[in-house]
């Protein structure tokens, strides 16, 4: 079989398992509202702009004055061409806002974890990993040297149970999680995963990419959450593409660590770095985040909203509370054709598929954002009740 005949093969089978993604053309009205090709508005719950900050005036107006002053791209990496100074004002920025020693930005989250386990995890070392981590956390573990062995997830009991047998054989530890887990709402038991760390000398490895502006009371992040202060056997990995609404990742940790990953990483020697107008928008909305940490709250108090919506039209919801709400659906095409319908009543709520959860797992996923109009979005989770009870 030739190449052609392979692709449209796979693609056919793709197909007859409901597994086909297709791209939406969407011009955005705002950080809840767009408008498609033909003219048809919809209501938006699914984005990662948790606090609607990429269309925030000031947010836009520091992008702008970035971009009119040093050009559209950086010009390479930051260690050939130079480095801007917001990068650096910027790191030291969101170091101190995680209470880190130092910090080092990424082309995106997906690059910082990436980049930071593929580079401190050698030959010798061992790594525990969530086995619902994020794509980008098992990529890293693949690149990497050292021995990875997957948890069942959040399951503190089994993480111990592997440091037992395997700790003593291996030279350096780390126990990677993420802090919200994207595609189930859940989030990781942090207190008991540290306290192992410390027991069993090893580091912790946090993706905090949904926790950071959503959880805790200032929007610190998963450790905010549980009242744990940054401390030397954290490593924080974030991205500023979701509730900072820019692009980016960061990685948040010793001095000692930003300044290998600096050195030695390949995401940060041989990729071009962020484009300053984008690290501008990222700052902005950091400062925003911190004058007005109330924003956080009204997070919750929609997640409080939609929940009771739920549980009273008897929707079955998964998550801990923060701003993911999937919605199990189980089978992929079943997650496509509610979709669609919902489409049709003016939502745009994308089915989540395999590869991204399990095959029969396919769920919608709703997000909140800080934005919604409350009376909007209400009347938003009635129409999902409504289709999702109507087409069981």
């Amino acid at each position: 079989m030739n190449f052609a005949n392979r692709c449209e093969e796979k693609v056919q089978q793709l197909q007859a398992h409901g597994l086909i993604r297709d791209l939406h053309d969407l011009e955005f009205c705002d950080a809840c509202h767009a408008v498609d090709g033909a003219g048809h508005r919809l209501f938006v719950a699914c984005s990662n702009d948790y606090l609607g900050l990429r269309f925030h005036g000031d947010v836009i107006s520091a992008a702008r004055n970035a971009l009119e002053q040093v050009g559209i791209g950086s010009g390479g990496s930051r260690l050939v061409t130079g480095s801007h100074a917001i990068c650096g004002a910027f790191e030291r920025e969101i170091a101190a806002f995680k209470g880190a020693e130092a910090a080092l930005l990424f082309s995106s989250g997906y690059m910082a974890n990436v980049g930071l386990i593929s580079t401190v995890a050698e030959e010798g070392d061992l790594i525990l990993s969530d086995e619902k981590n994020h794509a980008s956390i098992i990529d890293g573990c693949r690149l990497s040297r050292g021995k990875t062995l997957v948890y069942p997830h959040r399951d503190a009991e089994y993480v111990e149970k592997l440091l037992r047998v395997n700790r003593a054989v291996a030279t350096n530890c780390f126990i990677v999680t993420d802090g919200v887990f994207s595609m189930d709402g859940t989030i990781a038991p942090l207190p008991e995963l540290l306290a192992l760390a410390e027991r069993f000398d090893a580091q912790l490895i946090i993706d905090d990419a949904h926790g950071l502006g959503v959880l805790g009371a200032h929007g610190h992040g998963t450790l905010e959450h549980f009242g744990i202060p940054m401390g030397p056997r954290v490593i924080s990995v974030g991205t500023c593409s979701k509730a900072l609404g820019s692009l980016g990742g960061v990685v948040c940790a010793s001095k000692a660590l930003v300044s290998l990953l600096r050195s030695r990483s390949h995401q940060v020697l041989c990729s071009t770095m962020l484009p300053p107008s984008a690290v501008a928008a990222a700052q902005k909305a950091l400062d925003l985040l911190q004058k007005f940490p109330a924003t956080v709250q009204e997070i919750g108090h929609l997640s409080t909203m939609a929940k009771d919506i739920f549980l009273k039209n008897s929707i079955p919801i998964m998550g801990d509370g923060g701003a993911i709400f999937p919605i199990p659906v189980g089978d992929e095409r079943r997650a496509t054709f509610l979709a669609q319908k919902l489409y049709a009543q003016g939502i745009y709520l994308q089915g989540i598929r395999y590869p991204s959860v399990p095959m029969g797992s396919a769920r919608l996923r709703l997000t909140i954002c800080a934005s919604y109009d409350e009376g909007e979005f209400a009347d938003v989770i009635g129409k999902i009740s409504k289709v999702l009870a109507a087409n069981k």
